[in-house]
């Protein structure tokens, strides 16, 4: 083989995994394939119709979120500066302490479902500590950016919630 028909069959090679590459780059994950993984939570802010902005969870949230590959989900967040139970046992919490653990937590797991066509996913609420959420399907629109997800929900009381989340190493 003369050097030339070398180099000829090495270039063309070189193309063709060139060519492969930019394919292989060009195409698209699946809004279910960035999805899936672990998440840990940036912030929770609730925009209301009028433009006030309020922290649910307060100013650093808490929480985290699961979406694996077969479909199922788990999410939690909670406020960061909750008081210790003065008991400090598990059950025995007074009246405010229980409800300031109520008021500052949300957690709830099940199914989902994505949708390309909206970029959304349907949830299927199988338990939460809202039992009002309980055998409900719910509605969150999804952008992930990088290592960055942001879950917006559109209640239909007009606010808009946008939950943050970054991919967990």
């Amino acid at each position: 083989m003369t050097l030339r028909a070398i180099f000829a069959a090495c270039a063309i090679a070189a193309s063709g995994f060139i060519m492969m590459t930019i394919d292989a780059i060009g195409q698209k994950q699946s809004l279910k394939d960035q999805l899936i993984g672990t998440w840990t939570l940036l912030s929770w802010e609730q925009k209301k119709g009028d433009g006030t902005k309020i922290e649910r969870y307060g100013a650093a949230p808490k929480g985290i979120a699961f979406f694996d590959a077969d479909g199922h989900y788990i999410i939690t967040v909670m406020r960061s500066e909750r008081a210790k139970y003065a008991s400090n046992t598990l059950w025995q919490g007074t009246a405010e302490e229980n409800k300031e653990t109520a008021d500052g937590t949300i957690t709830y797991f099940g199914t989902y479902s994505t949708n390309e066509a909206d970029s959304s996913i349907a949830i299927k609420v199988e338990g939460s500590s809202f039992p009002n959420w309980n055998g409900t399907q719910q509605k969150r629109f999804v952008t992930v950016a990088g290592d960055q997800l942001t879950l917006t929900v559109r209640p239909p009381a007009g606010d808009v919630v946008d939950v943050i989340w970054k991919r967990a190493k």
